[in-house]
């Protein structure tokens, strides 16, 4: 099986309402804390020293992979694959967090989830070689999907930016399991027809970074409504012997509602 990852930018968030009045604001929060009867702070906002949950969902970025080079002489025939590149269609995340308070701001999540990203291309050059003779070739394959699944820890620290308010930082390290699938390939060889490929797919755990921010809203007491935005890579996807993608990296931008307990 081989594959290819190609960046995928194009995402516009247009918030709406900025200028909504504070009655307007007031009454949602009347609302929902009508149906979250929850403990709050001094402030009446979101407690601050409790266990929380937050869910995020949104557009998922798989950027451009590079696999490594590939080469092995099996029988008397040489084969070797190389500048193989892989790119995603934009795709769909969804998350969720445990989060433990800590001293001060400070508090340490588990963050597990999904992000879905089908196939856009993949493209490689091949060349096989014997006593006889000698074959160069490029290889493309035009759909396939990717599943990403991550388990990650996070420490994070909390801004007040009023008392409605906050800004999170977190950063995160953890595991990722990754499955990939490629189908519709054709390799190209001059002179000789398009020949069919097979379709592959694969398995991979890997290590996992993140960075991340998110902006949170209090709606009422122990509820939020916010946006985060947050960046990930791993180390090496190795999908079988011959087929190792050098990082997986990615770029989520979504909405969030967190509910402390």
């Amino acid at each position: 099986m081989q594959i290819r990852l190609i960046l995928f930018t194009s995402v516009v968030f247009i918030f709406g309402g900025a200028s909504a009045t504070a009655d307007t604001y007031g009454l949602v929060q009347d609302g929902v804390s009508g149906t979250v009867p929850l403990e709050a702070n001094a402030d009446g906002n979101a407690k601050d020293n409790g266990v929380y949950l937050r869910i995020g969902a949104g557009v998922n970025l798989a950027m451009d992979g590079h696999i490594k080079d590939f080469s092995e002489t099996q029988g008397g025939v040489f084969e070797s694959y190389t500048n193989q590149v892989i790119s995603f269609d934009a795709g769909f995340e969804f998350n969720v967090a445990l989060g433990i308070p800590l001293a001060g701001q400070w508090s340490i999540e588990v963050m597990t989830g999904v992000a879905m990203n089908g196939v856009d291309s993949y493209s490689e050059n091949v060349f096989v070689s014997d006593a006889r003779r000698s074959v160069s070739g490029f290889a493309t394959y035009d759909d396939g999907d990717l599943y990403q699944v991550p388990i990650v820890a996070n420490l994070r620290y909390k801004f007040d930016l009023n008392e409605a308010l906050d800004l999170g930082v977190y950063a995160g390290v953890g595991a990722q399991y990754s499955n990939l699938s490629v189908s519709g390939g054709e390799l190209v060889v001059p002179g000789v027809r398009p020949l069919a490929l097979e379709d592959g797919s694969g398995n991979a755990w890997a290590f996992r970074y993140q960075i991340g921010v998110d902006l949170a809203w209090d709606i009422a007491a122990n509820t939020t409504l916010g946006v985060n935005l947050r960046y990930s890579g791993t180390s090496e996807s190795a999908f079988n012997n011959d087929f190792k993608v050098e990082s997986l990296s990615n770029l989520a931008i979504g909405a969030t509602f967190s509910l402390t307990f």
